[in-house]
C-alpha cells in the first residue's frame, strides 16, 4: 500500500515539473490588409496624414485548417471593406461601418461562421455590418518564413526594409489588394518604422507595398482606389 502512494506521488510530482505542450491553434490561415494611408512610415509622414486619410481599409483572411464555432471553414475566405470616422488610430471603433464579403463556395451555415469569425478578429470595427455580399474570392500569401519581430528589429539595425512576403486578394467585383515586398527604393525619411498596429488580433505580419488597392461596391457612401503606397500588412493568423 505505502510503496503504490510513493509511486503515485512521484507520478504526480513528474507530471508537475513537466513543460506545458502549446495549444495547437483552433484555426489558422492567410492574412492581408491594405489602408489608405501608409502603415510603414515616418513620424512626419504619419502627422501630416492624421485625422485626414487613413479611415478605409480592406482586410482579408483566408481560413487553411480549421473551425470556427464547430463548423469547418478549411479552404474558405472571408473579408471586409471597412469605412471608420477618422484615421484608424484615432477614430472610435464602434462607429466603424463595414461591407462584409464571403467566399460564394461556403454554405449558409459556413458563412455565417465565417463572418463571426472576422468580427471577433478584427473586433469592434466590424460591428456595424451594413451589408454582407457573396463572391468569389482568392487569396494568396506566398511561401515565406514568417518571424516578424526579429526580421523588423534586424532591418532597422541595418537601416533596411523588412520582407514581407508577396500577397494577392480579389473578390470579383468588389475588392482588391496586390503587394509587394518593400525595397529600399521605398525610403522616404530614414525614419520609417510600423506607425499602426494591424487592424485583426492574432496576426504575424510585416509591412508590404501597396501596388493595388480598392472597393469599388455600394454600401459605404464611398468606393476608393488607393495604389503605389506602403499600407499593407502582409502574412498569416492563428487562433
Amino acid at each position: 500500500m505505502l510503496k503504490s502512494l510513493a509511486t503515485a506521488c512521484a507520478l504526480l510530482l513528474l507530471a508537475g515539473s513537466a513543460p506545458l505542450l502549446a495549444a495547437a491553434p483552433q484555426i489558422e490561415g492567410d492574412y492581408i490588409e491594405a489602408r489608405t494611408a501608409d502603415i510603414y512610415t515616418g513620424p512626419c509622414f504619419s502627422n501630416a496624414e492624421v485625422f485626414i486619410t487613413g479611415q478605409q481599409a480592406v482586410v482579408a483572411w483566408k481560413v487553411n485548417r480549421g473551425s470556427w464555432n464547430g463548423v469547418d471553414l478549411s479552404g474558405l475566405s472571408v473579408a471586409a471593406a471597412v469605412k471608420g470616422t477618422t484615421t484608424f488610430s484615432e477614430d472610435k471603433p464602434a462607429l466603424a461601418r463595414s461591407v462584409m464579403i464571403v467566399d460564394e463556395k461556403a454554405t449558409p451555415r459556413q458563412r455565417e461562421a465565417l463572418v463571426a469569425m472576422a468580427r471577433s478578429l478584427a473586433g469592434e470595427r466590424l460591428s456595424r455590418v451594413v451589408d454582407v455580399k457573396a463572391t468569389r474570392m482568392i487569396l494568396t500569401v506566398e511561401a515565406h518564413d514568417m518571424s516578424a519581430s526579429n526580421a523588423l528589429a534586424a532591418s532597422h539595425q541595418a537601416h533596411g526594409m523588412p520582407h514581407a512576403p508577396k500577397g494577392f486578394f480579389w473578390a470579383a467585383g468588389i475588392a482588391e489588394i496586390l503587394t509587394r515586398p518593400l525595397d529600399e527604393g521605398d525610403h522616404a525619411c530614414g525614419n520609417e518604422v510600423v506607425a499602426y498596429a494591424p487592424l485583426s488580433k492574432g496576426t504575424d505580419v510585416l509591412p508590404a507595398y501597396t501596388l493595388g488597392h480598392k472597393f469599388q461596391a455600394k454600401g459605404l457612401d464611398s468606393t476608393w482606389n488607393d495604389p503605389n503606397c506602403r499600407s499593407s500588412f502582409v502574412g498569416h493568423f492563428a487562433l
